[in-house]
């Protein structure tokens, strides 16, 4: 009886879910250009994929051991890496998912006032997780499974085991996920306080990331070069990446399956992993869940702090920016997306660009790195200013209390831009430093391109914070966090889009017809750039400021 009624309690918490799913699509700021946006950036990363994971194949898969080929080990070698690395991001976007879907529910407060147990909780939401996983394991199984296939030449048995693939590897990640889940919350709740360790913690790995990036992007380059690839893998680093792929588990279960040795073993190991997992990781989600939605319900809870001397007065500009600063850096995920992507973002401009300017010079044979380097610095601007797009939103509430201070709204307004700026800057003059001490750049080059650059920033600035303001939206949680824009991310992201390519497409252009026609005349691209950064951030100011004050004092936004 109890079963059946939990069974039911599901059908409904799901059912609930479903039509709270299908409402986004309806509602009035559903974020349509996000929306395509998305399923355009995915399909652009599949055929992307698609294309060099193919090369590698073709490579990879003729490589000579003794002076033998042997393509169904290397075949199993290469799944089995491939897919341990896929195993491992989604266990980590199911981390994140179990907190939205379970711990961190917005109903689990209302739910822990009604006749509904924690099984039924715990059931619903992770039969969530595992639909949210079910399509993004389809989308990666299949770009991965079918540009194998199609380069290694597989029997009917391999597409079989795609298919049930798709189903299975979210099991493998919810399981995996589950018995982290518990150690995972410890490691937050040290981190919850400590704002620096934590800061420097993500911005080190952030940074090991896209030096990581920087070798996927090298070896994209020797792919579009030639073969050079194939004579780097001899007898010696074969020897090495087969050791290596022997103990990556589960994903070396999933290389024994697909191309079909050790089926047995791999089968089990798979099955089996799920269900200990499973069994396993039941009572510690749960407990997790009981002690969750306790301390939503009990509310927030205060630290002590030590007493401080109260310092000298400072103007009300400074305050709000020092205000601006510590919400940011005291809020984990708001610093991780602002504070740690400007900081890091210098070193993604460099890899970019020294891969990009000798693949230029191979197939082009032109110099365009004055060029290349505008480009990169116009569409890394935007995507290091994306999180501006909650410059109000992030207030909340609070924000009708600035309202009522004594304090002008422009000093309100521009204390955001001033912050969202001096980051800005020292994100693009790291750049610059990067560029002209690798020799990429002459320094009056890096000068210029810093300069234009930052004009730029400062314009996704504007526009980010004035976008935010006609269409504010605020959190309906305790603490204000929020954890998308609206909209806004989307539209700076487009708007980044179309001033880097159209005003670098322009500029590549130039050059090229430049130096082909032998014209002298490549101080044009300074011209160029240098008015349409004027013309833009004379048009932002605009936007910016245009009825400001009339609507800042007549403000009733944010969703209220």
């Amino acid at each position: 009886m109890k079963v059946k009624q939990d069974l039911r309690v599901v059908g409904a918490l799901l059912k609930k879910n479903g039509q709270e799913r299908r409402s986004v699509f309806k509602q009035k700021n559903f974020d349509f250009l996000g929306f395509v946006l998305r399923i355009l950036l995915t399909a652009a990363i599949v055929a992307l994929f698609a294309v060099f994971f193919g090369r590698f194949c073709d490579i990879y898969l003729a490589v000579k051991t003794a002076g033998k080929a042997d393509p169904v080990t290397r075949g199993g070698e290469m799944l089995t890496i491939l897919y341990a690395i896929v195993v491992l991001g989604m266990t980590a976007a199911c981390l994140g998912m179990f907190e939205r879907k379970i711990f961190k529910a917005d109903d689990n407060r209302l739910y822990s006032a009604l006749p509904i147990g924690m099984n039924a909780l715990f059931a619903a939401g992770l039969v969530s997780v595992y639909a949210e996983q079910a399509v993004v394991s389809a989308v990666i199984v299949l770009a991965i499974n079918i540009t194998y296939g199609l380069h290694a030449g597989v029997s009917g048995a391999f597409w079989l085991t795609t298919a049930a693939l798709c189903f299975l590897l979210p099991l493998i990640s919810i399981s995996l996920a589950s018995l982290i889940a518990g150690p995972y919350q410890l490691i937050k709740r040290f981190f919850k306080e400590q704002f620096v360790v934590f800061f420097v913690v993500v911005t080190a790995a952030l940074g090991v990331f896209f030096w990581l990036y920087s070798i996927i992007l090298g070896a994209v380059k020797e792919l579009l070069l030639g073969d050079s690839l194939r004579y780097f893998f001899n007898d010696r680093v074969i020897g090495k990446i087969a050791a290596v792929a022997s103990y990556l588990y589960p994903g070396r279960w999933i290389g024994y399956i697909l191309t079909g040795v050790n089926l047995i073993e791999g089968w089990l190991g798979i099955l089996l992993f799920v269900a200990v997992g499973f069994a396993l990781s039941v009572v510690m989600i749960r407990l997790i869940l009981r002690r969750s939605i306790q301390e939503r319900n009990e509310g927030t809870q205060y630290f002590k702090r030590k007493k401080k001397a109260v310092k000298p007065p400072k103007s009300a500009f400074f305050a709000l920016i020092k205000r601006e600063f510590l919400l940011i850096f005291r809020t984990p995920s708001y610093a991780f997306s602002y504070f740690s992507v400007a900081l890091v973002m210098p070193l993604m401009v460099y890899f970019c660009m020294d891969v990009t300017s000798s693949l230029l010079m191979d197939f082009v044979g032109l110099n365009c790195n004055v060029e290349l380097a505008l480009f990169l610095a116009m569409l890394f601007g935007a995507l290091t200013n994306v999180f501006c797009g909650t410059n109000i939103s992030r207030d909340g509430e609070n924000f009708y209390v600035l309202k009522a201070m004594p304090v002008s709204y422009k000093e309100v307004i521009f204390s955001k831009v001033v912050l969202c700026a001096i980051v800005m800057g020292i994100s693009q003059i790291a750049s610059a430093i990067l560029l002209a001490a690798s020799a990429l750049l002459a320094w009056y080059d890096a000068l210029f391109v810093l300069a234009v650059g930052g004009a730029f920033g400062f314009v996704y600035i504007c526009v980010a914070t004035r976008y935010d303001f006609d269409h504010a939206h605020f959190s309906s949680e305790e603490n204000g966090e929020i954890s998308e824009s609206g909209g806004t991310m989307s539209v700076i992201v487009v708007l980044g889009l179309i001033i880097s390519f159209v005003t670098g497409g322009l500029l590549f252009l130039l050059k090229i017809t430049e130096q082909l026609r032998n014209l002298g005349l490549g101080y044009l691209t300074y011209i160029l750039a240098a008015g349409c950064a004027l013309i833009a951030v004379g048009g932002a100011l605009f936007y910016l400021l245009f009825g400001l004050r009339k609507k800042y004092y007549e403000f009733t936004g944010g969703g209220l």
